[in-house]
């Protein structure tokens, strides 16, 4: 999708809403789509196939805030990624309408049949299509589910259909597997589960500028916004900086070899190889965080550390070449 197009997007609150836009036929996938990994880009693919079959516009109907936070607010889950993002993924594969839904709770405790008539029903934008995953329950205690979806749409003439969960070496996707991955440094599994590299999303701001003026490895210091932070460690990836990716060094850590005012504060910093030299202090940057290098240590000498970072960016030069290569 062109940046053109991606800014066509429509983001809305409603299905009603979408009458404002000129649309007046719409099949919808219905979804969290937290992550938007490999079972949610299968649901999207069955929307698409829906909406060209029905004449009508594909659009995604999702919730804000997650439904968890919502009904159990002490352990909220840790999200993939941030709304705005999890829009823009979507918006990248060709949808370009998308209904967030504000979910309260009062709202969690309408019935099955209430939610339906909430979300769905206008009387300005025929509803031509629902598709949600196979497992998907909706209303108060999750009396709502495929069937009661199937009956609704035999009753109202509109095409539906459930989409299988998506296996992966035998084990479904879904995005509580993807966040224990993550959490527990498997980046491969997740990037595999995604269909794209894991990232956080943050802006650059000022360090103790070590790595700069002892190592000679200048970092990007990244105040992370959203997102879930992998292991202590050292990783491949990207940076992802004005629309270009650059190969990157990746340390999420406390820099034991070095003393803090604070080191208990958990340090994410981003060293951009080839030479890039842009002074990028309060801008956004993303870090595609690929794979797991080594484990934090502690030097017994900022030399020691200086040679331990020049063999780490050795083999991740490595790691990226055979990445480009596949």
């Amino acid at each position: 999708m062109t940046m053109e197009s991606l800014k066509n997007s429509i983001n809305t609150s409603s299905v009603e809403s979408l009458a404002q836009h000129g649309i007046r036929r719409v099949s919808v996938a219905i979804g969290v789509f937290d992550g938007v990994h490999l079972g949610h880009q299968l649901l999207l693919k069955e929307l698409v196939k829906i909406a060209r079959d029905t004449d009508s516009v594909p659009a995604v109907l999702t919730f804000y805030p997650h439904p968890r936070q919502v009904l159990n607010p002490d352990e909220p889950p840790l999200l993939i990624y941030s709304q705005e993002k999890k829009i823009r993924i979507i918006n990248s594969m060709g949808i370009r309408t998308v209904i967030t839904f504000p979910f309260t709770r009062e709202f969690a405790n309408d019935d099955a049949e209430t939610f339906l008539q909430d979300c769905l029903y206008s009387p300005d934008v025929k509803l031509c299509g629902i598709c949600v995953g196979r497992k998907w329950r909706f209303g108060a205690g999750g009396k709502g589910n495929i069937s009661t979806l199937d009956k609704f749409a035999k009753m109202e003439n509109i095409r539906f259909s459930a989409v299988d969960e998506y296996m992966l070496d035998g084990h479904p996707v879904s995005s509580t597997s993807i966040r224990r991955a993550v959490t527990g440094g498997l980046l491969d599994e997740a990037n595999r589960m995604l269909g794209r590299p894991y990232s956080l999303a943050g802006k650059v701001e000022h360090g103790e500028s070590i790595a700069t003026k002892v190592l000679g490895f200048p970092t990007a210091n990244i105040s992370v916004l959203q997102g879930i932070i992998p292991p202590k460690g050292v990783y491949a990836g990207h940076a992802v900086y004005g629309g270009e990716r650059y190969p990157a060094a990746i340390s999420i850590g406390t820099a034991p070899t070095f003393k803090h005012k604070d080191p208990a504060h958990l340090l994410i910093e981003a060293h951009l190889m080839d030479g890039f030299d842009e002074m990028i202090y309060g801008k956004p940057l993303e870090i595609e965080i690929l794979k797991y290098i080594r484990a934090e240590l502690c030097f017994s000498s900022a030399e020691t550390l200086k040679e331990q970072i020049k063999n780490d960016i050795a083999k991740i030069r490595e790691i990226l070449k055979k990445e480009k290569k596949k």
